[in-house]
């Protein structure tokens, strides 16, 4: 059953132009990313940013394709089918986060490898492209928690954007001024990333940063799970599932 949910799922959105190009859309931004760093345009703390930004970018740009393609599921009528149906809603809403999100984490895993700017381990990459990647139930339930048809869903996404813009400030202070920005979901796996770009300075003991690595990332897993049982509580609270 899990097979052919999966076909159905992956036909679903790219059939829908505008999910198919949210599908491409993080990958071109990375290979511009790409082309930047090697043609060196950007120097400094710029390119850190830009590496940054472009990882984090996967997993915010997927929760809205996971967001729009739950959005035609309630303009189609599915999600009511499905509450008259043998499977349950909450495993249909699941299946369908759990499968963008392994979709985000596989393009957040690739983007960073092919970057190739930051001081990872493969198994490292994969554990900041799997915390990344819990942006995707948190702006997909977001979107559906304030939107009921495409054209607010835009909007909301467009609204919930500023989430993004937290991990780009939080990026230029390295002392306690850094919580501030702590609240965006993103903001954990961007300090993860920035501390794999300064680790030859941290190591040579000429910078310091609040946490280390697997710190980041794991109290990163507990804030970002913490967000999504919230949100999706509220979610379902909204929409009287």
């Amino acid at each position: 059953m899990l097979w052919t949910m999966s076909k159905f799922e992956f036909k679903n959105l790219v059939r829908d132009r505008m999910t198919a190009v949210m599908i491409l859309y993080p990958l071109i931004l990375g290979g511009l990313g790409k082309y930047l760093i090697d043609n060196q345009l950007v120097e400094g703390q710029a390119l850190g940013v830009i590496a940054m930004m472009v990882s984090l970018m996967v997993g915010f740009a997927y929760g809205a394709m996971a967001g729009f393609s739950l959005l035609d599921d309630r303009d189609d009528q599915v999600l009511t089918s499905i509450q008259i149906s043998p499977i349950p809603l909450a495993f249909y809403l699941w299946f369908k986060i759990v499968f963008v999100y392994i979709i985000a984490v596989l393009a957040g895993f690739f983007l960073m490898w092919f970057i190739g700017d930051f001081a990872l381990f493969a198994g490292e990459i994969l554990l900041v492209s799997m915390l990344s990647s819990l942006q995707v139930p948190i702006v997909a339930f977001l979107v559906n928690a304030f939107a009921k048809n495409k054209i607010e869903g835009f909007i909301t996404m467009k609204a919930s954007g500023f989430l993004l813009l937290l991990p780009i400030g939080s990026f230029f202070f390295l002392d306690a001024k850094e919580w501030l920005f702590s609240l965006a979901p993103g903001h954990w796996a961007g300090k993860a990333l920035q501390y794999s770009l300064m680790r030859p300075l941290i190591d040579s003991g000429f910078l310091e940063m609040n946490l280390n690595f697997y710190q980041y990332v794991g109290i990163g897993f507990l804030y970002n799970i913490f967000l999504i049982t919230v949100i999706y509580r509220f979610f379902i609270q909204k929409n009287h599932f």
